[in-house]
């Protein structure tokens, strides 16, 4: 577990009060020549920053996620800045976007970046407006930032000089630790994701050889969809860990609007069609578990952070009686292919696998140790066969039917039986692209198999193999 973890450097060059003060002057001055020469609202970005050194590895970290989080937002505002000046400066970082929009506005994407997740405790993100100067929170009716160590009024600790420069820098550190952390975990996600894409031939699915049963999407489509998931599944480590103190059965709320979002992102990338709804889902729940053990343990990386079991009953308790809602779906809502198989053949899906603790991925991950002895991606497409042999798979009934479910599961059982062709590559690799055209032939795919056979491959690179 420790390769997750980063300790970052807080050395740097002692600066003097009097360049700091210089240092002030000039980006005052700045600020007014940029103003005056657009005359629209200027964002103005610099960071929490104690002691004499504002410059090191921890500061120039910090920086760069203030940075990918506003390029970010201004894409999802569809605003391009008017002009960008960036300054990694040894007197602290400064950074300055021109932008064409309501200064108001502006100051209200920034509160909401400022309060999205603790890293942004670290960014100052004041807005300057051309006539009434700099726009303060309490102007837009919210309370003031709070201390970075107890939460309080962060003005009146600064003021007071309630806390030691030390415990401040170890705070900071402790965030971006954590933030660290949660890319790493995210980054396994979207690797898990193209490992799983890329491996073929996969029957029915799309992969590196065929488009399988789709005619809407391709390889390039999930490569587009993965992309711009990744920062989600980040944010899903971050939601876990925020929420680390709360019951397990209110965690579900605070991570559903972020699936949305995630869904919407999805849609667009990948021109409506549905790429990864379901490892959406099953990934948002596993990545705000890790988190949340992960806030507990204190960023312990000796921790049961590696206990796969752990972390499926953990995500199995943040949606107990999730499948009721299929019971008691609304009357008024639009009726969903997962409500109307759940009507029709009792199948709850995703949200069953989840509330079983994704038994079905647990259960398999010792089988796949089992074939340790071949390469990696044979023993992957074992894997999907083991989970297309069991997986009530509700893709499959939508667009077959249960006689579709009985065909896709026993071929794959059939396939599993005759070991001498499960052990050999080139025969298993035969063997699955004729049940690949069988399955293109009756429209068949298994996708809900392909989403758990990319929490499986997470969970292999997770424990390191």
């Amino acid at each position: 577990m420790q390769r997750f973890f980063q300790t970052f450097s807080t050395q740097g060059k002692s600066i003097s009060l009097e360049a700091l003060l210089n240092a002030r002057e000039e980006r005052a001055l700045l600020q007014q020549q940029l103003l005056a020469k657009h005359q629209q609202p200027l964002l103005s970005v610099t960071l929490t920053a104690v002691g004499e050194i504002k410059k090191s590895a921890l500061l120039d970290y910090v920086f760069e996620k203030a940075l990918e989080k506003l390029t970010a937002l201004f894409d999802s505002l569809n605003v391009i800045p008017t002009e960008k000046i960036l300054r990694p400066l040894e007197t602290g970082h400064e950074a300055f976007f021109v932008l064409p929009m309501k200064s108001e506005e502006l100051k209200r994407a920034m509160i909401e970046l400022e309060d999205s997740m603790p890293l942004a405790r670290l960014w100052d993100l004041d807005v300057l407006d051309v006539e009434r100067g700099v726009l303060s929170r309490g102007e837009l009716g919210f309370e003031p930032r709070a201390c970075l160590v107890c939460s309080e009024n962060a003005k009146n600790c600064a003021r007071s000089r309630k806390h030691q420069a030390s415990d401040i820098i170890a705070e900071m550190q402790y965030r971006a630790q954590a933030y660290y952390f949660a890319e790493q975990i995210g980054n396994l996600v979207y690797q898990a994701l193209l490992q799983e894409a890329y491996l073929s031939p996969k029957p029915g699915l799309v992969d590196a050889i065929t488009n399988g049963a789709h005619i809407d999407m391709n390889l390039q489509t999930f490569e587009k969809s993965a992309v711009v998931l990744r920062p989600f599944f980040v944010d899903f480590v971050v939601k876990g860990m925020v929420t680390a103190d709360l019951p397990e059965n209110q965690v579900l709320s605070h991570i559903r609007p972020m699936g949305v979002l995630a869904e919407s992102a999805m849609f667009r990338a990948a021109n409506n069609v549905n790429t990864h709804k379901g490892a959406i889902f099953s990934f948002g729940l596993i990545c705000a578990a890790i988190g949340r053990i992960a806030q507990q343990s204190n960023l312990n990386p000796n921790t049961t952070l590696s206990n796969v079991k752990s972390i499926c009953d953990l995500a199995a308790k943040f949606v107990i009686g999730l499948t009721k809602e299929l019971e008691n779906y609304p009357s008024d809502l639009p009726v969903t292919a997962g409500v109307r198989l759940y009507r029709q053949y009792g199948l709850t899906g995703a949200r069953g696998e989840a509330e079983n603790g994704f038994h079905q991925i647990q259960a398999l991950l010792p089988i796949i140790d089992e074939y340790h002895q071949l390469e990696w991606e044979h023993r992957l497409l074992i894997a999907l066969l083991h989970l297309m042999a069991k997986n009530p798979d509700t893709n499959v009934v939508h667009r077959g039917g249960l006689d579709a479910l009985q065909f896709v599961q026993q071929s794959a059982i059939d396939l599993l039986q005759n070991q001498s062709l499960v052990l050999d590559k080139a025969k298993l690799t035969q063997a699955l692209l004729k049940f690949d055209s069988a399955c293109i032939v009756r429209n068949l795919s298994p996708g809900g198999s392909a989403d758990l056979l990319a929490l499986s491959i997470f969970f292999l690179f997770f424990r390191g193999n």
